[in-house]
């Protein structure tokens, strides 16, 4: 490993049927709308805190910083999907989480607030958990888009059982970030 890494925090999503689930919803948005870059199904996860590039001391220390964390596990329906900034100009479009949402958040901030003991700040933006399915690139039709996007805004995608977090390793490549775990907690 380099002695700098890029790394973030996350709930993997490894259920098979539900990733093939998510493709099935990501075949549904619609490419006359915008050009987008759909996100690989291994590569799907619910980002708790992206941290860019950190030494390895920091990352270990992280961890450190981070044992006490115990994860009981629990379910979450996720459903829907949404954009950021919004449907009218989308930028990421995801899938959220409807059930048990808040225990998601909780969860984050439990953890945000150990860091800030190592140092990080509490970020600013307010947390709204979700995984991103499709980056959009450039839009072609914003009607259109947004009109497809309403008609996901409900869409059932499936439920699964949060059990842990794992600390992620991202290499960018030139077809696209290879994501491997460090640890899980």
């Amino acid at each position: 490993m380099n002695a700098v890494v890029r790394v973030f925090l996350s709930i993997d999503i490894e259920e098979r049927a539900l990733l093939s689930r998510i493709l099935q919803i990501q075949q549904k948005l619609n490419p006359q709308g915008a050009k987008m870059k759909l996100v690989e199904p291994d590569n799907i996860h619910f980002t708790i805190r992206f941290f860019g590039d950190t030494p390895i001391a920091r990352i270990n220390q992280i961890q450190d910083c981070l044992k006490e964390i115990k994860i009981t596990p629990f379910e979450i329906k996720i459903v829907g999907v949404g954009a950021f900034p919004n449907k009218r100009k989308p930028r990421v479009i995801w899938i959220g989480v409807s059930d048990n949402s808040q225990l998601i958040i909780d969860l984050k901030l439990r953890i945000d607030n150990l860091l800030r003991e190592i140092g990080y700040e509490v970020e600013k933006t307010k947390f709204t958990p979700h995984a991103t399915i499709a980056r959009v690139r450039s839009i072609k039709d914003a009607s259109q888009i947004f009109s497809n996007l309403e008609e996901l805004a409900n869409e059932p995608v499936g439920n699964m059982t949060v059990k842990s977090i794992s600390m992620k390793k991202s290499t960018l490549t030139s077809s696209g970030p290879i994501y491997d775990t460090l640890w899980m907690i």
